[in-house]
C-alpha cells in the first residue's frame, strides 16, 4: 500500500543541544487518520513540522507520497492542508478575503475558489460571520477558519494540530464530524491533548515520549497491554456460600483477597451485563445481597497512560544504573 507520510530513520537535533527526535520511522498508509500522541516536549511539533517541510532533519529521511521532503518542496507541499496549534490571521482581513488570499497562494481559478470558500464558511460555521474581521474573531473562531484555510486547496493529506482546542462543545462536535467525513477520502495526521477526540475519529495511534516513538499501531493493540477487564462486586451476606459457588457457576475463581468485595475478570467474548446477570442469579440463591457494581475496562486513556508511565520508568531505571 502507497504512504502518504513516511519517516525513515529521522533524528532532529537542535543547535547540538537538544534531541527532538531520535531514530524515528513509521509509514502512514493513503486513507488512514493517525492520531499523534505525547506530552508536551515529546516532539510532536517537531514531527509536525518536519512533515511540512518547514524543518530539516539531522539524520533520516522523510517522503510524502513517494518524494522526499525538503523546505524547498514547494510543489509537495500544496499537496498538504496544515492547521497549526495557534492560527495566526492578517487582523484586518474579513474570513472571505483571507481565504480569497490563501486561495490565490495556490493558483486556484476564482470561480473555484468562491464556490469552495462558501462551502468551507458554511462547513465551519462562520456564515454568519464571514464579513467580519478577523481581529474581532475568539480563539474558537480562528480556529474553525483555520480549518477552512487547511481544506482550500482541496490537499491529499491533513495535517491538523490542536483542531479542537479552545472550541465551544457545538463547534468541537462539527469539527470532529467534519473530521469522520473526511476520513477515508483523505489521510489525516490529528495531534491532540483530547484523548476522546483521538478516540472517536482515528484508526491508528502514534505515541511519543521524550522524542522517541513508543507506539505505532491500533488502539485495540495498544489497549491489548493492558490487564483484562474486570468486574468488581460489594457483597453483605453468606461471602463463603457466594464464593464457594462461583468457580462451578461462572467458571472463574474470586480474584479478590478482601473480604465483602469480589472480583472476576471477563473474557474476551463476554459483556458486563452477562456476567452480572448471573452474579445476580447467584447471590439471589445464596443469600447475599449485592450493594455496588463496578466494571474497570479497557480504555484508551488508561493504556496510553500505561504506556508513558513504563517509559519513565524504564528511564529511571536507565539513569539509577548508570
Amino acid at each position: 500500500m502507497e504512504a502518504a507520510l513516511e519517516f525513515d530513520r529521522v533524528t532532529k537535533v537542535y543547535q547540538g543541544r537538544q534531541i527532538a527526535l531520535a531514530d524515528v520511522s513509521f509509514a502512514v498508509p493513503v486513507g488512514a487518520t493517525v492520531g499523534l500522541l505525547g506530552a508536551n516536549g515529546s516532539g510532536k511539533s517537531t514531527l509536525l513540522r518536519l512533515a511540512l517541510g518547514l524543518l530539516t532533519v539531522s539524520a533520516g529521511e522523510i517522503a510524502v507520497f513517494g518524494q522526499r521532503m525538503s523546505p524547498g518542496a514547494k510543489l509537495l507541499r500544496q499537496r498538504i492542508g496544515f492547521l497549526p496549534d495557534d492560527p495566526a490571521f492578517p487582523p484586518d482581513l474579513t474570513a472571505i478575503r483571507y481565504l480569497e488570499f490563501v486561495a490565490a497562494c495556490f493558483g486556484l481559478p476564482r470561480r473555484e475558489a468562491q464556490a469552495r470558500l462558501g462551502t468551507l464558511i458554511r462547513a465551519v460555521g462562520l456564515t454568519d460571520d464571514a464579513g467580519r474581521r478577523v481581529g474581532t474573531y475568539s480563539t474558537g473562531m480562528k480556529t474553525r477558519l483555520g480549518v477552512a484555510a487547511s481544506l482550500m486547496n482541496d490537499p491529499e493529506l491533513l495535517v491538523w494540530d490542536e483542531p479542537t482546542a479552545g472550541l465551544d462543545p457545538i463547534s468541537r462536535g462539527q469539527t470532529l464530524e467534519l473530521l469522520e467525513q473526511l476520513r477515508g477520502r483523505k489521510t489525516i495526521i490529528l495531534s491532540s491533548h483530547i484523548l476522546g477526540d483521538i478516540d472517536r475519529v482515528c484508526d491508528r495511534l502514534l505515541i511519543l515520549n521524550q522524542g522517541q516513538l513508543l507506539f505505532d499501531g491500533s488502539r485495540a493493540t495498544l489497549e491489548a497491554r493492558l490487564p483484562k477487564r474486570q468486574l468488581e462486586l460489594r457483597l453483605r451476606g453468606d461471602l463463603e456460600r457466594f464464593a464457594a459457588a462461583l468457580p462451578d457457576r461462572l467458571g472463574r475463581p474470586d480474584l479478590s483477597s478482601e473480604r465483602g468485595r469480589v472480583r472476576l475478570e471477563l473474557a474476551p467474548h463476554e459483556t458486563a451485563g452477562e456476567v452480572v446477570e448471573r452474579v445476580l442469579q447467584l447471590a439471589r440463591e445464596c443469600g447475599v445481597t449485592v450493594e455496588g457494581i463496578n466494571s474497570t475496562g479497557r480504555q484508551l486513556e488508561d493504556a496510553y497512560l500505561k504506556l508513558i508511565t513504563d517509559d519513565e520508568f524504564r528511564g529511571f531505571l536507565r539513569a539509577a544504573a548508570a
